[in-house]
């Protein structure tokens, strides 16, 4: 696989999706939390820094393989940042920038977006936006980034 096909992948397969989940954290707080900028943010970056989390779990086998076919050294620094299969010190870093941007996030759309436009299609949006951004990354290369391999006849 390519370094440029790598960075496309990454692009649509992580970089887009890793900035709608942030940003579906802080509208769903927002429409939540009436006050989400007091002491409640707090909370609001705890479940969102474990839903990155969550979400960073799923795409490690990709990551990998990503990780492991790249020859550019920034790439490969891009990608680090969402290999888990680490020391829990790495663990417990990757969770406190999770939490920092998602405290960011909460923060940056509470006051940016009407409460009128977060409470209405914002959301709805944001999901669609991902659906589409994994879609173009899947069909770019599937094939590369699966785990199941086709038996040649």
């Amino acid at each position: 696989m390519s370094n440029k096909k790598i960075a496309v992948i990454y692009l649509f397969f992580f970089i887009i999706p890793y900035i709608l989940c942030l940003s579906i954290i802080g509208v769903s707080y927002n429409s939540l939390v009436l006050h989400a900028l007091t002491w409640r943010i707090i909370v609001g970056g705890i479940v969102g820094a474990f839903g990155m989390f969550a979400v960073k779990v799923i795409a490690q086998r990709p990551v990998l393989i990503m990780y492991r076919s790249s020859t550019r050294k920034v790439l490969k620094e891009l990608l680090f940042f969402f290999i888990l299969e680490r020391s829990k010190l790495v663990i417990g870093a990757n969770l406190a920038v999770d939490f920092c941007l998602s405290v960011l996030s909460i923060y940056l759309v509470a006051t940016f977006l009407p409460l009128t436009l977060i409470l209405g299609r914002t959301l709805g949006w944001l999901v669609l936006i991902l659906v589409v951004s994994l879609t173009l990354a899947s069909y770019l290369e599937f094939e590369s980034l699966s785990i199941y391999s086709e038996k040649k006849k």
